[in-house]
């Protein structure tokens, strides 16, 4: 019996950006589609099976999966609508039941039934998962048939399969989509980070290189003099800019996997004394007691691990247990074991609730809006304490009473080891390290000009300097340097330019080995810097600098820098 066609829905054809874009047409043949044309084909016991994709805006419909079809149409894969029954179930997204098409009053004049000797025909609509029609699953026959309800409820079945394959294509696109979004937001994201650490480490690097020469020119005046108290000042105001900036790039760098550990060893005692003095004024300030314990039979052997991120860690907890606590004390206890270091930073402070603690080491949070304008900070510390902690195989455990204050321990695995051979830095070393050098600093900034300057000649250098790096090239042509200190970003030539031109200039020392070409760049990511050296220069150093910096490059001291 042939069932007659449904009106056309009211609904629009699938775009065909769409289908292409889920590989449904001029796409390679898949074998889950080909698996359901060929059930269909064997359980109904029909000799073709198909399915179909119509696009009227192409006057075509499109073979995504096919069984049975003539030689000439499986190798197009495609037929004009003129001899396709499928666009009606498109149309009306309704099946189609067809048993003799020759009698069919709309599909009797179809192309499809001489060409493609369609005579019996069963169809049901296939989906996209937002409900819209594109086409077909059908079984037909060379002859006339009468689709039992059984054949219609299996066909129909199958169909669901197709829906069902159709959106997993879909969920797939769309995770691979999402995936490329948050690629490009995550370059996005470290651009502007290394855009901003650019433009904040130059200042920066003038403002605690200065600092650093007038604690030098200052040596002779007493320490509680109003001079040395203001420079301390401005210098751990500088730090304190520059640690924000370099926890934010600390958290980008963990997130994205790029952050490495060290394993050196040092002295887990002089560590934690170190980070105490350096808020110890802090304290003061607030007329807060900073103590500290050691408990364990192993405190005074060195031990093996990462200690600037300690050091990181136990700066970001100790700040914060002051920033907290308006009274009382602030108290940290290193616990020493032979495998490892625990350590236990306490307080009197204002002490966290259950919803607070929650949330404690979420990136940009703190416990409230009146506290992040009262204390001030990024709410990137603890995130980044977390961060560290895990990346170096370690625990943290918080305990706190809203009122009461709060307690973190940090347990990290780093065993006792040997010492290794150090080389102290001495006043009269600094002083002369340079002595005898010419060096050429070529920076389009004239602060850090200046600094740097001063700094090499405050070493014992003679300094001659360059404002673009057009100078730089000419001047390294003509005066044999002993080092060149060149600026990564200058307006004319970039540091990588210069570097390349020295290097392939036979009139420069460069070329002939008998000058140091040194980057100095506020730009000092793992891959820029290997970028630097592979484009040239011998060395690098990140800006902000201080004196003793310098010294990485000089050959003596390159071992323990």
């Amino acid at each position: 019996m042939n069932i007659p066609v449904k009106p056309a829905s009211n609904m629009s054809p699938a775009d065909d950006r769409t289908l292409q874009a889920l590989e449904l047409v001029d796409a390679v043949e898949e074998q889950a589609f080909d698996n359901l044309s060929s059930l269909a084909s064997r359980v109904l016991g029909a000799p073709v099976a198909l399915v179909s994709i119509v696009q009227p805006s192409e006057d075509r419909q499109y073979f995504k999966s096919h069984v049975g079809l003539p030689p000439a149409y499986a190798e197009a894969r495609q037929t004009p609508l003129s001899h396709s029954f499928c666009q009606h179930v498109r149309a009306s997204n309704a099946p189609l039941v067809v048993s003799d098409a020759r009698e069919h009053p709309v599909l009797k004049f179809n192309g499809a039934i001489k060409d493609l000797n369609v005579i019996g025909y069963l169809g049901m609509p296939i989906h996209l998962p937002d409900g819209t029609p594109i086409g077909a699953l059908c079984a037909a026959t060379p002859e006339p048939r009468d689709w039992s309800a059984e054949d219609q409820r299996t066909l129909q079945q199958i169909a669901r399969c197709v829906n069902e394959q159709i959106a997993l294509k879909a969920a797939l696109v769309e995770a691979k989509e999402a995936e490329a979004l948050a690629q490009r937001a995550a370059e996005a994201r470290e651009t502007f980070l290394a855009h901003m650490a650019h433009e904040i480490r130059t200042p920066l690097n003038g403002i605690i290189g200065s600092v650093d020469m007038l604690h030098e020119y200052a040596s002779d005046k007493p320490k509680n003099s109003e001079c040395v108290e203001l420079l301390s000042s401005i210098e751990t105001s500088s730090m304190g800019l520059l640690r924000i900036l370099n926890d934010s790039l600390d958290l980008s760098k963990i997130d994205a996997g790029e952050l490495t550990l060290e394993e050196l060893p040092f002295s887990a005692s002089e560590t934690t004394h170190a980070v105490m003095a350096l808020y110890r004024g802090s304290s003061e300030a607030k007329a807060l007691a900073l103590t500290y314990e050691e408990q364990g039979a192993c405190t005074d052997l060195l031990r093996l691990g990462d200690e600037f991120r300690l050091r990181q860690i136990l700066g970001n907890l100790i700040s914060n247990a002051i920033k907290f606590t308006d009274s009382g004390a602030v108290g940290i206890t290193l616990h020493t074991l032979p495998t490892g270091l625990r350590f236990s930073i306490s307080d009197t402070g204002s002490g966290m609730d259950e919803k607070q603690l929650s949330r404690l080491f979420q990136p940009y949070t703190q416990a409230t809006a009146s506290v992040a304008r009262r204390k001030g900070g990024t709410g990137l510390g603890l995130s980044i304490v977390k961060k560290l902690v895990d990346l170096m195989g370690g625990e943290i455990e918080v305990e706190s009473k809203l009122g009461e204050g709060t307690t973190f321990h940090v347990t990290l695995p780093m065993p006792i080891t040997k010492a290794q051979d150090e080389q102290k830095i001495s006043p009269e070393i600094l002083h002369n390290a340079y002595a005898g050098k010419e060096a050429l600093v070529a920076d389009d900034s004239s602060v850090n000009r200046l600094v740097l300057s001063k700094m090499l000649e405050s070493m014992g250098a003679s300094v001659k300097t360059a404002t673009n790096g057009a100078t730089a090239l000419q001047q390294a042509r003509d005066t044999r340097f002993d080092f060149l200190f060149v600026d990564i970003q200058m307006p004319d030539f970039s540091g990588d330019q210069i570097a390349q031109a020295l290097r392939t200039d036979p009139a420069s020392g460069v070329s002939a080995g008998c000058t140091k070409l040194v980057a100095v760049t506020a730009n000092a990511f793992p891959e820029q810097v290997q970028s630097y050296l592979d484009a040239g220069f011998d060395d690098c150093l990140a800006k902000p600098l201080k004196r003793i910096d310098l010294l990485s490059v000089l050959e003596p001291f390159r071992l323990h820098a």
